[in-house]
């Protein structure tokens, strides 16, 4: 297994310390197209029953082949009608043939979610944004804390043109395919600090990026949709509610449907595979709400970063591993307003000129 080795490692001890029972070894596929979430140290071990663990290390196992079709596009961990843990494998239609009723005597659920692509169509958290060089929009998700400066979070594919973009592109609030007429200039907000690399080779655990705030506009750690968030931020479970305020859909409200997703997704510059993630309700995002926080629904606490949708699914990165690596936590104070020195988290080619990104159906 690559990222999250150690995680799994010591979660499947623990298993065997209060189970006694062997668990089966897993391995993380690969897939040819997929973002890598580069090393993670210190990322928080996830706190499940032993039931659901073993059928994560199932899905593991089992994953390259079920992922074997082009019309599946990713495996979960979820819990069936009766409460006992189910293998989701997540399909481009209705129609896929093959697909086992159960794993290694764990059921499988098939879940229709259809081609799941990068959502980011298009200042305040939970509002417009975008990267000057191109035509487009997504959300500012939140404003997080790094070293003691603050700084916009959002996804790569929003801020950094997908690792097209330079550390200190400007970018803007709202994007430029919210101006009017379409695609005018709009008003800077800030200047590219650093962002993870997607992967498209490798495997991916979230697709962020960071910004520093321009010092001549205001901004507020409280989200559009009327909340703050705390900074604590903590693990997603099956059957969690959960809230974000995005671009598009403002306010929404939903409930974690899987957990320990595998999932390839399509970018405009081709497909990613992405490990652990988080699936929701098909409506709780879409195009151009990507960067938006999900929190939990009574406690503000963020869980994952929404980024990514089909017909029949919502998909979040887990939060926790990208404010590691950015060594950042999220801000949880009232109105601020923010300057600093410049952060670099990311290496990418400058590129010129004015693009509309808008990240085609995932096709294999």
């Amino acid at each position: 297994m690559r990222r999250y080795a150690f995680i799994r490692a010591a979660l499947l001890a623990g298993v065997l310390l209060v189970a006694t029972a062997a668990i089966l070894s897993s391995g993380c596929s690969k897939q040819p197209t997929s973002p890598s979430a580069s090393s993670l140290g210190g990322a928080k071990e996830l706190s499940v029953k032993p039931s659901l663990a073993r059928a994560m290390e199932i899905q593991d196992l089992r994953s390259p082949a079920l992922m074997s079709s082009p019309d599946v596009v990713g495996t979960g961990t979820s819990l069936g009608p009766d409460g006992s843990p189910v293998v989701m494998v997540l399909t481009r239609h209705d129609a896929v043939r093959g697909i086992p009723r159960s794993v290694d005597g764990v059921p499988v659920e098939i879940r229709v979610v259809g081609d799941v692509i990068a959502y980011s169509d298009t200042i305040k958290c939970g509002t417009s944004t975008g990267n000057d060089k191109e035509c487009s929009a997504g959300t500012i998700g939140c404003v997080v804390v790094r070293g003691g400066t603050q700084y916009f979070f959002s996804c790569n594919h929003v801020f950094a043109r997908e690792n097209h973009a330079s550390i200190g592109e400007q970018i803007d609030a709202p994007g430029r395919y919210d101006a009017k007429p379409r695609c005018a200039q709009t008003p800077i907000c800030g200047t590219l600090a650093g962002f993870k690399p997607i992967d498209f080779a490798g495997e991916n655990l979230f697709d962020a990026a960071i910004v520093l705030p321009d010092p001549g506009r205001p901004n507020t750690c409280a989200e559009a949709g009327g909340y703050t968030p705390t900074s604590t931020a903590v693990d997603p479970y099956v059957g969690q509610p959960v809230k974000k305020s995005g671009r598009t859909t403002r306010l929404t409200h939903g409930t974690v449907q899987a957990i320990h997703v595998r999932l390839r997704v399509g970018y405009s510059t081709g497909l990613a595979t992405f490990v652990d993630q988080i699936m929701i309700s098909r409506n709780f995002i879409k195009s151009g709400d990507s960067g938006s926080l999900m929190v939990e629904e009574v406690t503000n606490n963020p869980v994952g970063i929404c980024f990514a949708g089909g017909s029949g699914a919502s998909f979040a990165n887990p939060v926790s591993p990208a404010l590691q690596y950015f060594s950042a936590t999220v801000c949880g104070q009232g109105p601020t307003t923010t300057a600093g020195p410049g952060a670099n988290a990311g290496t990418s080619d400058k590129v010129d000129g004015l693009s509309r990104r808008s990240p085609s159906l995932m096709r294999r």
